[in-house]
């Protein structure tokens, strides 16, 4: 027997597998060897130094798996840092997975090392930091967005509880937002208007940057560009899909990236027979929503065969339903612009 046969051997015996239960100010940590024994356990605070000595007692050879939540990032980077090899836990496939194969569904730390040291459990893709920077500040950006626009819904409201019909296109241009102060409104509206309105202003006043920010990173990323030949998609919604998709060849065809947007249709089987329903609304919602809004300005083009394929879709099944499988086209386009790194080309002269 060689001198690497003997090492692989020991590399095997001193092989440890560690499940982590995240919590919100606690960790329940299980460790077991490659005989599925538990060598050690422990419920920790939330405390970097205590988790680090925790697994400074167990080696270099010990794999981490952690169940995917909201509060997964600093665990992964912490234990990552320290040069630990550690997958994050899809929840929902691998409960699935445990509960065929083992017969038990509660996703303890225990459970979790046991699912490790069987080579079963399923994974979620891990972006570097830099794209988890990006994806952040692309969400930060559309929450305030979201909160802008209900600001501005609260104000339409009111104004139509008085009657108040605008005689501007945009209520919340220049001349729209000097409309709003100077009409006469009765003081318990008055008030909710002015309190809506100093919400609406500082909001944007922090979009704004952020916008500018995106559309410079957009002018600065290769894949962005390419992805903006395609009609409906700008440099916000090109950076939200760079940043939400990450890399593309972890998608075996459009079909598997659809899947990851929530935009394929949900199968309910009975005797016998398969039936097509909505759209999952799985994976990254703030991919198919990014998408949905591409759908809806591609929608409004002249000249584009995706306004074509949009008018026969709404004619057939309605507006909802031609938006959705809009969107979904432009992901089957975006699939392949990202994959084989070449623009979109349009087949009618012009698109604008």
């Amino acid at each position: 027997m060689g001198l690497g046969e003997k090492t692989n051997e020991k590399e095997v015996a001193d092989m440890y597998y560690t499940g982590i239960d995240l919590h919100k100010k606690t960790s329940f940590i299980t460790t077991i060897d490659k005989d599925g024994k538990i060598v050690t356990r422990a419920n920790l605070q939330n405390v970097e130094e205590a988790i680090l000595a925790y697994f400074t007692t167990l080696g270099d050879e010990t794999k981490i798996v952690i169940e995917s939540m909201a509060s997964w990032y600093w665990l992964y980077d912490l234990l990552t840092g320290a040069g630990f090899e550690v997958v994050i836990s899809n929840p929902v496939k691998t409960k699935a997975i445990a509960s065929a194969k083992i017969k038990n569904d509660k996703l303890d730390s225990h459970m979790l090392a046991q699912l490790l040291r069987a080579d079963l459990i399923s994974t979620v893709h891990v972006s570097s930091l830099e794209t988890r920077k990006l994806k952040e500040l692309q969400r930060h950006r559309s929450r305030l967005v979201r909160d802008a626009t209900r600001m501005k819904n609260r104000i339409h409201m009111l104004l139509m509880k008085n009657n108040f019909q605008s005689p501007f296109s945009d209520l919340f241009g220049v001349q729209g937002l000097s409309y709003i102060k100077e009409i006469d409104l009765p003081d318990y509206h008055r008030h909710q208007v002015e309190t809506y309105l100093s919400l609406y202003e500082k909001l944007q006043a922090q979009i704004g940057p952020l916008t500018k920010r995106v559309r410079g990173l957009a002018k600065e990323n290769h894949t962005a560009q390419l992805l903006m030949t395609i009609p409906g998609i700008g440099p916000i919604t090109a950076m939200f899909i760079v940043a939400e998709v990450d890399d593309i060849s972890r998608f075996r065809s459009y079909r598997n990236l659809a899947s990851y947007a929530g935009l394929v249709p949900s199968l309910d089987a009975s005797a016998g027979k398969e039936k097509r329903g909505r759209i999952t609304k799985q994976g990254s919602r703030y991919l198919r929503t990014a998408l949905v809004e591409a759908a809806q300005a591609a929608a409004r083009m002249q000249n584009c065969r995706l306004r074509v394929f949009f008018r026969r879709r709404i004619v057939k099944a309605g507006y909802q339903k031609a938006v959705v499988a809009t969107a979904h086209k432009i992901l089957q386009y975006v699939f392949y612009v990202w994959k084989n790194q070449t623009p979109y080309k349009e087949t009618y002269p012009v698109c604008a």
